[in-house]
């Protein structure tokens, strides 16, 4: 009987460690890891955003964060445009919006080429891939 209650163990034991692997690294949402570095005029972004938009099919639009000039999202395979936002606040220039408060002013410093008008574009193929962007002025 105790032969048994270690051979059950056993066999609950190999199939949680094949259960990761049986699953695999994608998901089964289609979409594929991406990540890489966010730079302009070759310093990080420190912060902002990028999409990647699919340039075929339904036209899905995927989002995330640049923090320290890193990001890191899931997107559908295949071709896409990408954005890329960030703004800056305007040294000494404020703005009163509401009686008694200055708030700094921001300007989106990054080119419009670059985002309502990008040049940009990657072809995804996954599982994981890196791809970075240096943005020039």
């Amino acid at each position: 009987m105790r032969w048994l209650h270690h051979s059950g163990l056993l066999l609950l034991a190999s199939i949680l460690a094949v259960l990761p692997i049986a699953s695999g690294c994608g998901s089964s949402d289609g979409l594929v890891g991406l990540g890489g570095t966010v730079t302009f005029d070759g310093t990080p972004i420190s912060e902002g955003r990028i999409q990647f938009r699919s340039t075929t099919g339904d036209l899905k639009a995927y989002s995330a964060r640049i923090e320290n000039g890193k990001y890191e999202i899931r997107v559908e395979p295949g071709e896409a445009a990408v954005q890329i936002y960030a703004s800056r606040p305007v040294p000494g220039k404020f703005e009163e919006v509401n009686p008694g408060e200055k708030d700094q002013v921001g300007e989106m410093y990054i080119p419009e080429r670059y985002n309502s008008r990008t040049e940009l574009s990657v072809n995804v193929e996954g599982p994981k891939e890196d791809q970075d962007f240096a943005l020039t002025p």
